[in-house]
């Protein structure tokens, strides 16, 4: 009897040893509750890239000519300040002196405010003593062969005496809409769009002007964004918001910064100046060359001053020319880093503009724009598919796969007190990083790896909806090959301990307070 219920002991015994969960790792953080590979807060950057317009440029006084235009069919000008406006005989009748002296008085006051307290200088007319121009566009003058019903407008140039200058070339529609008696629907984005082509003027007149028509569109909307910010005084930032073309740098992060027109119809990308783009755009995404995310990104992490050193010192692409001052691996860490922010919506004071930015695209229908592009469509979200293949790796969605700088998201469901996953690159030029928010909103990331595994732990500090964020990001920041725009870069992930499952893409995630 008694060696039966010794035999029969250790049946039990062994019975559960093989029943007994695994146990949790000696995980060991400190006084934080981090592990020694992780961060809440993001280190500096050293050096940076730093440049005050002042260092160069003069305190330019106000110009008492306007441009010497002798072109056709030049029927009246006004003058007033640093701004000047020129019309043509076949003017739209809407124009008159009513509409255009508040234009001008709307042009001086933003204008002084960029030049004498914001620091950045005039226009390539104003340097050499000349006032900014405006001219009517459809109005005959030697500018267009517009009709003078036409509407739009953008920045265009003027030759004169064999020197082209930049000016703001304007329908009819936004000068009217500076007239007392208008009441058209759209007057403020109307009238706003008149500053932001003064500040083309003013981009176009700088050693950087060009080989970045995207970052001309985007930091425009930065510098006007930002210019009613500093100016209205305010220190609320839950009520900022970005413009609605910024939805793509958000809710599409597959899509490169260094991109004018988006993830266009054949699947390729937008070129850093306009490469690629013939009527094949796709709703919303088509405009991501007017986001001020990354520009914002920068000011707010490299500091005001990185954006007037690109414009006065990236004669060519922008991230390559930040990486002759910031190197090779610190450029890899903005990519991975501004990736990573997004994701968890950290963006210092304009978290809340990101949010609103994920509530207000979250699902949104995106379609091509021209009938001619047929593309299928896609429900908008800034998570990826997924599918399981061999062995228990995930194989992300091919037609969202990042490209050059871009990044993929996969939310996923956890458990226990740290997660892994497994990464593999697939020779591509990739990293890995884990990341969540806690239920308070505290941000808890890890350092990134290029393959291998990856973990973060969760014993303190739980993620908000037990979900953990795995960013891939491509961190190829050098355009340079002609196919690169078509190039999508694949990877593998594979969930290891921790990992209960993928989490649902089209859910949101980024509610860390839900």
């Amino acid at each position: 009897m008694r060696n039966f219920l010794q035999i029969l002991a250790a049946i039990l015994l062994v019975f559960s040893a093989c029943t007994k969960p695994e146990p949790e790792p000696n995980i060991v953080v400190d006084e934080h509750g981090l592990a020694e590979n992780m961060f809440t807060e993001w280190p500096g950057y050293d050096p940076v890239i730093s440049y005050k317009f002042s260092d160069d440029y003069p305190d330019y006084e106000m110009p008492v000519r306007n441009l010497p235009y002798t072109g056709r069919n030049l029927s009246w000008t006004l003058a007033d300040g640093w701004w000047s406006f020129y019309a043509g005989s076949k003017a739209n009748p809407l124009v008159t002196e009513e509409a255009v002296q508040p234009m001008l008085d709307r042009l001086n006051t933003d204008f002084a405010y960029m030049r004498d307290v914001m620091g950045w200088p005039p226009d390539m007319a104003v340097q050499n003593g000349y006032r900014s121009a405006v001219f009517l566009y459809g109005s005959g003058l030697s500018t267009d062969d517009a009709s003078n019903t036409e509407t739009g407008g953008w920045q265009s140039w003027v030759s004169i005496n064999n020197i082209d200058w930049p000016v703001v070339l304007i329908s009819y529609y936004p000068i009217y809409c500076y007239h007392p008696d208008c009441n058209y629907n759209d007057i403020e984005f109307q009238t706003d769009a008149v500053v932001h082509e003064g500040i083309h003027t003013m981009f176009s007149s700088m050693p950087g002007r060009n080989n970045k028509a995207w970052f001309h569109e985007g930091s425009n909307c930065w510098l006007q964004a930002t210019m009613e910010l500093d100016r209205s005084g305010t220190t609320d930032y839950s009520k900022l918001s970005f413009g609605w073309l910024a939805a793509g740098s958000i809710i599409a992060p597959f899509i490169p910064i260094e991109c004018y027109g988006g993830w266009l119809a054949d699947g390729s990308f937008g070129g850093p100046n306009y490469e690629g783009l013939n009527d094949n755009t796709r709703r919303i995404l088509g405009g991501i060359q007017y986001s001020e995310v990354f520009p914002t990104f920068l000011a707010e992490y490299l500091g005001y001053y990185s954006i007037p050193w690109i414009w006065q010192n990236c004669r060519g692409l922008v991230l390559a020319g930040m990486g002759t001052v910031m190197g090779e691996e610190q450029m890899r860490r903005i990519i991975q880093e501004y990736r990573a922010r997004l994701c968890l919506a950290d963006l210092g004071r304009y978290q809340s503009a990101v949010l609103q930015m994920y509530r207000d695209n979250m699902g949104q229908r995106i379609y091509s724009e021209f009938s001619s592009a047929p593309a299928a469509d896609w429900k908008a979200t800034p998570y990826v598919s997924t599918t399981p293949g061999d062995d228990g790796w995930l194989i992300p969605e091919e037609r969202t796969l990042p490209g050059w700088t871009g990044a993929n998201i996969i939310p996923l469901e956890v458990e226990g007190e740290s997660v892994t996953v497994n990464f593999d690159a697939m020779k591509n030029n990739m990293s890995l990083q884990l990341c969540y928010r806690t239920a308070a909103g505290k941000t808890v990331y890890c350092e990134p790896v290029t393959g291998g595994d990856c973990t973060i732990v969760t014993k303190v500090h739980r993620p908000a909806n037990d979900v953990v964020f795995a960013v891939i990001t491509n961190l190829d920041y050098t355009y340079s090959v002609i196919n690169q725009r078509s190039r999508h870069y694949s990877y593998r992930l594979k969930p290891g301990k921790g990992v209960v499952a993928t989490a649902d893409i089209h859910s949101d995630w980024f509610n860390w307070s839900n």
